[in-house]
Parts: C-alpha cells; sequence; structure tokens
C-alpha cells in the first residue's frame, strides 16, 4: 500500500465527496443487516399459530429495508466511483504536465511506448482501485463488521464457529497477494514493451516497407504478445484459483455453523428463525469473503500502477531560476556571451564533448559554426535554450548568466530549428504559428515567404488550411524543414539558431533563404550550422570546431588566409562540385 499513498494529496482534494460514499456505505450496510432480523421473526411466528398480515408485515418491512439498502448502494456508487473519474482526470493533467517539464536527458533514456504505456494502462489500473477498489474495500469491511456483529448478538458460539477459516484466509490473502503484485508488475512492463514496438513500426512503417521486414516485425510482435498473453493468463489462474478456494472456505464455513446449529435448535436453546436469521448472515458475508480476492487483484495491479507512475513523477523537472518577475519587462538584445563552456554527459567526465569554448556574438550578427561530424556543434547549439546544462562555465544572454534566467523567458527569446524536423497532425497554418504571438495569418504568409515555401503552399488545393499527416508525412524534406524555420521565424525571436536546418534543400534555395533572413531580420542574432561553405561565406563570423574546442574564427576571407581546417572543407567541397560538374 505503501506505493498509494503518493494519492493522499488527490483522495483529500476530494475528501467531501468520498466522505459521503462513506456514510451511505454504512448506510447501505446497516440497512442490508437489519433486514435478515424480520425473515427470521417471520419464520418463527410461522412455527405456530399466526396471523397472515403478521408475516407479511414482517417480510414487507424486510422488502423495505432491502430497497433502502440498494439506493445508498447506487448513491455509493455515484459518488465513489464518480470521484474516481474526476481524480483520474486530474492525475493524468498533473502526469502530462509533468512529463513537458521534463529536460532533454530523460527522453534520451525513456522511449515513448514506455511513458504511453504508464499513461493508459497504469493510469487505468489506478482508477480502478480509486473507485471499486476503495468501494468494496470499505464496502466489505463495512458488511463483515455488521454482519459480524449481528451473528455475535445471535450466538457467539456459532460465530466462533463460523470464523474457524478465517486464520486459513488471512495467510492464503497475505501470501497469494504478495504473488499478484508481482506478476501484475510483470503484465506491465510487458504491456509497455509492447506499446513501445507499434509505436516505432508504425512511427517507421515506411522504413519497414522499405526493407520488406513485415514478416519480421510482425515475429517481433507475436513473439511480445505471447509473453504478455502467458503473463496475463499466469495471472488469471492464480486469481481463479484463489476465487475457488475462497468460494470452497465459505462453503465449507456453513457446515459447522447447520451442525451445532441444528443440534441447539433440538435443545431449544435457539429458534428456527434464529439459524435461519445467523444462516442469512452467513451467506451475506460469502460475497465479502470472496471479494477480498477480488479487491486484492485490484489493489495489487494498482500498486505496480502506481509504482511505475511515481518513476515518472519523481523524475527531477528542468532547473529554471525562480520566478521573480525581475526579468518579465526586459527587452533582450540578442548578444551570447560563452565563457570558457565545457560539457560533458552525465557519467562521462572523462569524456569531454566540448572544452574550454569562449567567444561572443554581438546583438544582430550572423554567425556560422562548422565542423566535421562529432566536433561538438549541435551540443554547443543546445546549451542557449538550456536543452543541456554547461559542465564547465557559463553561456551570457546580454551579460545575464542564463541559468540566472527563468526557462520561459530564456527560450521566449530563442528560435530553434533542430536537425531532426517535427511537424503536427495539423494545417501548415497552424503548424507555423504554433509558437506564433500574434496566432496571425500575416505573420504566417511572412515567415512563408522569408523561409521560401509560401510558394510551394500555395500550389496545394487547400493552401495554408492543408491538413498534414503524422510528422507532416504529405511533405517532401525540404518543405518539412522550411515550415519548420517558417514557425521559429514567426516566434519573433531575438536570437535565432538553424542547427543544419537546411540540408535538405538545395543550394540555391538555401541562399535565398539566407538572403531573405539577412533582409528581413536585420536585428536578429542568427547561429547557422551547416555543412555547406557556399551558405556560411556570408556569415560575418564562422567559428570552426575541431574535437570539441574553437580551432578557427574569423570571416569567409580571414579563414581561407589560414590556410588551415576551413580551407581544408572550402577547397574539399569546391573539388566535390568540380567532380559533379564533369559527371
Amino acid at each position: 500500500m505503501k506505493n498509494l499513498l503518493s494519492l493522499k494529496p488527490y483522495l483529500l482534494r476530494y475528501r467531501k465527496n468520498l466522505a459521503a460514499g462513506f456514510i451511505y456505505i454504512i448506510l447501505t450496510n446497516l440497512f442490508s443487516v437489519i433486514g435478515p432480523k424480520y425473515i427470521g421473526t417471520a419464520i418463527d411466528t410461522m412455527g405456530k399459530p399466526f396471523r397472515i398480515g403478521t408475516v407479511a408485515a414482517d417480510l414487507g418491512m424486510y422488502v423495505i429495508f432491502a430497497l433502502l439498502s440498494g439506493f445508498f448502494l447506487f448513491l455509493v456508487r455515484q459518488k465513489i466511483i464518480v470521484t474516481s473519474r474526476l481524480i483520474e482526470f486530474d492525475l493524468k493533467n498533473d502526469y502530462f504536465s509533468h512529463l513537458q517539464k521534463l529536460p532533454r536527458s530523460f527522453y534520451n533514456s525513456t522511449t515513448t511506448g514506455e511513458l504511453i504505456s504508464r499513461g493508459s494502462n497504469d493510469m487505468n489500473a489506478v482508477r480502478d482501485f480509486l473507485g471499486p477498489g476503495i468501494m468494496y474495500s470499505c464496502n466489505t469491511f463495512f458488511k463483515l463488521l455488521f454482519a459480524l456483529v449481528a451473528m455475535i448478538a445471535l450466538s457467539p458460539k456459532l460465530t466462533f464457529f463460523a470464523l474457524l477459516p478465517a486464520p486459513i484466509l488471512s495467510y492464503s490473502v497475505y501470501r497469494i497477494g504478495s504473488s499478484m503484485h508481482k506478476r501484475s508488475k510483470k503484465i506491465q512492463e510487458s504491456y509497455a514493451e509492447i506499446t513501445n514496438l507499434v509505436q516505432e513500426n508504425l512511427s517507421g512503417i515506411r522504413i519497414v516497407k522499405s526493407y520488406v521486414r513485415e514478416p519480421f516485425e510482425i515475429s517481433r510482435f507475436d513473439r511480445l504478445n505471447r509473453d504478455y498473453y502467458g503473463k496475463n493468463l499466469s495471472l488469471a489462474k492464480l486469481e481463479a484459483l484463489f476465487y475457488a478456494f475462497l468460494t470452497a472456505l465459505t462453503a465449507f464455513s456453513l457446515l459447522p455453523v447447520v451442525w451445532v446449529g441444528g443440534l441447539s435448535v433440538i435443545r431449544g436453546t435457539m429458534t428456527i428463525g434464529g439459524i435461519a436469521q445467523f444462516i442469512v448472515y452467513v451467506s451475506m458475508l460469502s460475497w465479502p469473503i470472496i471479494s477480498i480476492g477480488w479487491v486484492t487483484s485490484i489493489i495489487q495491479r494498482a500498486s505496480s500502477a502506481m509504482m511505475r507512475l511515481n518513476e515518472i513523477f519523481g523524475a527531477k523537472p528542468e532547473e529554471s531560476a525562480a520566478e521573480s518577475g525581475a526579468f518579465s519587462e526586459k527587452v533582450f538584445t540578442g548578444s551570447l556571451s560563452f565563457r570558457k563552456v565545457g560539457f560533458h554527459y552525465p557519467g562521462q567526465e572523462n569524456h569531454p564533448v566540448l572544452r574550454n569554448i569562449s567567444f561572443d556574438i554581438t546583438p544582430g550578427s550572423k554567425v556560422a559554426i562548422v565542423g566535421a561530424t562529432g566536433s561538438g556543434k549541435t551540443t554547443l547549439v543546445n546549451l542557449i535554450p538550456r536543452l543541456y546544462d554547461t559542465s564547465e562555465g557559463s553561456v551570457e544572454l546580454d551579460g545575464i548568466d542564463i541559468r540566472a534566467l527563468p526557462l520561459e523567458t530564456l527560450r521566449e527569446q530563442i528560435g530553434f530549428v533542430p536537425q531532426v524536423n517535427f511537424l503536427f497532425s495539423d494545417t501548415i497554418e497552424h503548424n507555423i504559428n504554433w509558437g506564433s504571438r500574434d496566432n496571425d495569418l500575416d505573420v504566417v504568409v511572412e515567415a512563408s515567404r522569408i523561409a521560401m515555401l509560401h510558394d510551394d503552399v500555395e500550389d496545394f488545393p487547400d493552401g495554408f488550411r492543408t491538413m498534414l499527416g503524422e510528422k507532416g508525412i504529405n511533405l517532401s524534406g525540404g518543405q518539412k524543414q522550411r515550415a519548420c524555420i517558417s514557425r521559429a521565424i514567426a516566434w519573433k525571436p531575438r536570437i535565432l539558431v538553424l542547427d543544419d536546418a537546411l540540408s535538405a534543400v538545395d543550394t540555391g534555395t538555401e541562399a535565398r533563404i539566407f538572403e531573405a533572413l539577412l533582409e528581413k531580420l536585420p536585428g536578429t542574432t542568427i547561429i547557422l550550422i551547416s555543412h555547406r561553405i557556399s551558405t556560411v561565406k556570408n556569415c560575418e563570423r564562422i567559428i570552426v570546431l575541431k574535437d570539441g574546442m574553437v580551432a578557427e574564427s574569423g570571416t569567409h576571407e580571414e579563414l581561407l588566409q589560414q590556410e588551415g581546417l576551413y580551407a581544408e572543407l572550402y577547397n574539399q567541397q569546391l573539388l566535390e562540385e568540380e567532380i559533379l560538374s564533369i559527371s
């Protein structure tokens, strides 16, 4: 149950509903226990000369109490089951909100399928506990309590014999419950694996088909599904055995009751109506005893599920400066300074990705970062919006350490276009103005013109209202990149970072986009990562990285004169262009 204690804040939030539900549980069980008394009275009345009206009155009272019990049971479900849905609603909102705040490093080590599984399958298991689990647990407790009180009032001796199987029951619930918990956890982990496989296959279906790997992926799914099926079947067999055992235990508990009770009737120490009433109470205990197995299963599933959810909730959100409001009115110019910046991934202190990086970028300047694959270019620009934090040194925006800025304030200044493009399953217009503060079609059109996307969109039948498939599947690679650039431009950032964001467009289009950026965004600081010298040569400054360090820095002409790494890259690309032109 310790895993489920984390639900306490949600339960306290709806304590009035739950308190009302508990009161209704008490009333429904109180009325259900009072009713059998009139059955016993009616039976004793019929054992001697009687009037039918007297028996009818007793039966009528029994019906009234049965109806009252059923009415309050309805109110119980209205309060507790509805409350479970409200808590589920809050829990899902908090789960999604928490996922939005987690750092990039978390997503580097956690699969999408795993997160979906925990937010759906595990969440449903928790909801089952919050609704049926709590309701039937309390209902079982009060039904047992009231029935036992009534049984003891009738005959303590018979109650003793009726409860003889109780120690066996308690031990069985403990042992089997523990086994259910372990099996439930394995089932939920297996379901997460299936979810992840399906998510990856549907996202990469074009690759699967291109390599004709459908049979291979089908066999992988079949293997995981069989494992999931086997684990569910194992748990179902255990539950079935538990229910059968509890039912048999309840039936056997009637044998000594009937035997001893019959002898009491013969001796005259107990009436036939009294023994009948007692047997009704023992029968009333059968469902609570059987439901113990079901409730135990629900609790064990929920405990395993909540443990998995708590692992996500326990992940630390991105660290941000205190939201003091001190920067709410500040207008940033877009200057950047790297002060002896070093970076390494967690646990890899001996393998730094960046070392002793220092340079300044003035507001509105256009800076290119080049270097071989693995030289640290992407890692460097990821430090600007704090997708990663520096391991050493600092990055400053307008002279302020970015770690002193609230994340929201910092990232509002930055338009970031990563290497891997992502578009939502929505219209082109909504994808571009998704980040826009103005939410204006004119802003969308202007941004698309700068990114050289406008003419392409105009050729679509629905223009900017064209619906995109998953991840923009109905756009070409170059159109996706330009749509993402348009989105960043529509954000109207002080700093625009393009991380190899023009690799899928031809050289001519890339040059026109860069010229448009220079013309339309003169005050925006632009940081461009590109492997094409033909584009970066027009930047005011070019920084060359090698092995995580600044190897060279200067203008295109200055770097060529140095005859170093940049000049080598330039000459290599010239040679490639010559070979391509000849062929």
